[in-house]
């Protein structure tokens, strides 16, 4: 056996080796390319421009010739002079969301103008929501401009209160319509002058329309029947109306049925009222002190706060925060032991301090 010098060399690749022979290698599969038409079954072959140069220069001007995907495709000489423009089409994949597709470019695109704030519109005096301070009140006044002083117009407030609450009790209407239509007659006679209309023909139809609107309505002729049997009382007896003649009812209805128009026209249809009792519940009932007499004292304040003018001075919960807070103290009671009282009411110390001041006054 001949000794053979075996030397190193670059690894070659034989086409006919023996592996490749036994196994010859399967149907070849090119990659699929960009370029290539997605409709095609089959793969097909890449159109360069020199394919059919390079194959005459070999000889194989019989071999296939493969047409070009693109007829109008350019030269490479044609490409440098005419360069196609950039595509400006997105890379193929879902669409982004509609907040990126257009971002503002701060360069060309001007900033979108601001919008305008709102403007505070100014509180009227018919309007529900406008809160008054009480020297405003009394300085508004326009029974002031007829001889009508802050102590006379009180007396005048308390009196046609005291009416509704007789003439509610009644016609058995429950507190929130009542207090309803004190609120009403406050708001009334904070445009009217007490010199110029009849405080208890107003309340009569105050408390017929806060019937209507608090969802307990009674009949007119019932509330005039209940009206005239209230008037009766020596406090009360101010109604000339049955003095008229035999049509007196009728001129008494048709009265209170012009005095009905005028409060709608003078509060400007506004005729939603809140009422602190219902925040007085909540909170009290947070508190674990609803069934307690605290409860009771602090709603009882609150009924006589309606002859105040609380209501056009302070919201709902501020004045029951200072009925809780007056009647714990005439109970002895430190309300403000419980370190959510504040939170409940939502409330500060010193408005809770003035409703309670207003309070005592009328006590």
């Amino acid at each position: 056996m001949s000794s053979q010098s075996f030397a190193a060399g670059p690894a070659t690749y034989h086409p006919l080796s023996h592996s490749n022979h036994l196994n010859p290698p399967p149907h070849s599969r090119r990659r699929r390319r960009d370029h290539d038409d997605p409709y095609h079954s089959y793969p097909v072959p890449h159109a360069h421009p020199y394919a059919a140069t390079a194959a005459a220069a070999a000889g194989g001007g019989g071999g296939p010739y493969h047409i070009p995907r693109n007829p109008f495709a350019l030269s490479h000489l044609q490409e440098r002079i005419f360069p196609p423009p950039p595509d400006h089409r997105q890379a193929a994949g879902p669409p982004p969301p509609k907040r990126v597709r257009r971002a503002p470019d701060p360069r060309w695109d001007p900033p979108p103008p601001a919008a305008p704030a709102p403007a505070a519109r100014p509180l009227e005096d018919g309007d529900a929501g406008a809160l008054l301070s009480r020297d405003e009140i009394e300085r508004r006044s326009p029974s002031r401009r007829d001889g009508i002083d802050s102590a006379l117009e009180a007396r005048l407030r308390a009196s046609y209160c005291a009416y509704l609450r007789c003439l509610g009790i009644r016609l058995g209407l429950p507190q929130t319509t009542i207090a309803t239509a004190v609120v009403y007659c406050h708001r009334f006679f904070f445009h009217r002058s007490h010199a110029s209309h009849d405080r208890f023909l107003v309340a009569t139809a105050a408390l017929f329309l806060a019937a209507k609107s608090e969802e307990t309505a009674c009949l007119l002729n019932t509330v005039l029947r209940a009206s005239c049997e209230v008037s009766q009382n020596q406090e009360f007896n101010l109604l000339p109306y049955m003095l008229r003649g035999q049509d007196w009812f009728e001129q008494y209805r048709e009265s209170v049925i012009q005095a009905e128009q005028m409060i709608l026209t003078t509060l400007d249809f506004e005729l939603e009222v809140a009422h602190p009792y219902a925040p007085l519940s909540s909170a009290l009932s947070k508190l674990g002190l609803l069934h307690t007499v605290l409860y009771n004292v602090a709603w009882n304040l609150i009924n006589e706060g309606l002859r105040s003018s609380l209501w056009l001075q302070f919201k709902p919960h501020h004045i029951a925060a200072g009925a809780a807070f007056l009647a714990a103290k005439f109970l002895r009671y430190d309300i403000t032991f419980h370190p959510n009282f504040w939170h409940e009411f939502k409330s500060a110390p010193y408005i809770v301090q003035d409703v309670v001041q207003q309070l005592k006054e009328l006590l």
